[in-house]
């Protein structure tokens, strides 16, 4: 038994001793792709948004986003190799603007990143996002939908980037398959969902102008338009106003006494830019005989979202007509925002200075307006400041100057970048929160809208000349 036991312990200890002598595996210097993704691709778990058809070989969005375009920074001169022939060429070196249009810039530049990554392959835009809770915001909506294409055009045109404009174009197209051709009419194309759902004066409006501000719209985007501009004729009545609801005996102040405020503006924005891009002498008596009516209106109801909607469609008109009455109505109603900023020495709401009180019958109340409609209440202000160097008033352009600036440092601060985002998690912030606008400085949640209406509001104020002081 002794013998046995030996002569197994020999054996174990020889296999002990083969074994140890063996080389040991090559640590894997990478683990092998899987096969559904080749090498070349990026893996799915970090892979940028879909860029719609139409663009190949065109280069993924910077993550994390781009520097901006200072003179001496990494990464300025492919910006200014792009940026060549556009709007931001003009800024360039940036260093040597104020402080805000470097800010203005900036903030363009990441909001309208960020717009890009919440589209999806289907040209539909993520609506909103919670991030303390890390999911999606609900409550989507058409208009939020199209007010963030619009800008995102607006950008893809300041910036030139290539990847950008098709990304709006995708959008541009997804909003315009919620339109159908009228049967009786093939020049006129109506939104499909009835106005109790998502108002078709408003829509059609914002649709039409997402169009015109693409960079290089195509024909029949721009035939498509045009159809809605028609659509928007037929709402049109004898004393200038827009009948924004959808049954032709309906009282539309009854209907919605508070759209009164809202698509008739956008209508006159969109008949404007249409005269614009296709001049024709029925959209010019438009728009004149709406600015009157709704200058009418702003005099008995004064209301910031009527003053801030209708206002860059009589500054176009002007611009156009060279028509007295518009300028004057455009003055009118700036000069009335410019009393509803928020002033920094005002104790109530520190944190809200620059931007704009809410407004109770016509007057200003103690609280803030809804900041994400400061964009709007720059795009305005800035619309009339060009209009005081066109015109040549002097005491208005002094007026607007430092509104517009401070209302451009508020929103700007509304702006996610990364020196307020180094708590969160490196790869969540950059994916989701850098370069968004978020809804208030008490209120970090995110939505579309918000972000674009910023943009737009920044990318008036970079064009109107205030920039340069």
């Amino acid at each position: 038994m002794r013998r046995v036991l030996l002569a197994s312990g020999v054996i174990v200890l020889l296999v002990v001793v083969v074994v140890a002598a063996q080389p040991p595996a090559p640590f894997p210097v990478a683990p092998p792709a899987p096969p559904a993704a080749p090498a070349t691709q990026p893996a799915p778990a970090v892979a940028p948004p879909v860029v719609p058809p139409g663009a190949p070989g065109e280069t993924t969005l910077p993550i994390p986003p781009k520097p901006l375009p200072i003179a001496g920074a990494p990464g300025a001169q492919p910006v200014q190799q792009a940026a060549a022939e556009t709007a931001l060429s003009k800024l360039l070196p940036l260093n040597a603007y104020p402080q805000n249009t470097q800010d203005a810039v900036r903030g363009v530049l990441l909001g309208a990143a960020w717009l890009a990554k919440m589209n999806e392959a289907n040209g539909q835009f993520l609506h909103g996002y919670l991030p303390a809770l890390r999911q999606p915001m609900p409550g989507d909506h058409d208009l939020r939908q199209a007010q963030a294409a619009l800008a995102l055009a607006q950008a893809a045109k300041f910036s030139g980037d290539k990847q950008h404009a098709a990304v709006a174009n995708q959008a541009a197209l997804r909003l315009l398959a919620f339109t159908k051709s009228d049967p009786n009419d093939p020049s006129c194309r109506v939104p499909v969902q009835m106005s109790l759902v998502c108002n078709r004066v408003g829509f059609a409006a914002l649709v039409a102008l997402t169009v015109y501000e693409l960079p290089n719209p195509s024909e029949p985007l721009l035939t498509a338009a045009e159809q809605l501009c028609t659509f928007l004729r037929t709402r049109l009545k004898p004393d200038g106003s827009v009948h924004y609801t959808d049954g032709p005996a309906d009282d539309p102040l009854k209907m919605d006494p508070a759209g009164v405020n809202e698509y008739p503006g956008l209508a006159l924005q969109a008949l404007a830019a249409s005269g614009r891009v296709r001049p024709a002498e029925w959209k010019k008596d438009a728009v004149k005989s709406g600015v009157a009516h709704y200058r009418a209106v702003f005099r008995a109801r004064p209301h910031p979202a009527l003053a801030v909607t209708v206002s860059p469609a009589a500054v176009e008109l002007y611009l156009q007509t060279k028509l007295a009455e518009a300028a004057a109505a455009a003055f009118e109603m700036n000069d009335w925002l410019c009393d509803l900023q928020i002033s920094p020495n005002d104790p109530r709401t520190p944190q809200y200075a620059g931007g704009f009180r809410s407004v109770v019958e016509g007057r200003g109340g103690d609280a803030p307006a809804a900041t994400a409609d400061t964009g709007r209440c720059v795009q305005s202000l800035a619309c009339a400041y060009h209009l005081t160097r066109v015109t040549g008033d002097l005491t208005r352009e002094a007026k607007y100057r430092p509104v517009v600036g401070f209302a451009v440092q508020f929103l700007c601060g509304l702006q996610f970048v990364e020196t307020n985002t180094r708590h969160f998690e490196d790869t969540f912030r950059v994916k989701m929160l850098i370069g968004a606008f978020h809804l208030s400085p008490a209120d970090g949640n995110l939505r579309i809208d918000a972000t674009g209406s910023a943009l737009t509001g920044l990318l008036k104020f970079l064009a109107s000349g205030a920039q340069n002081s």
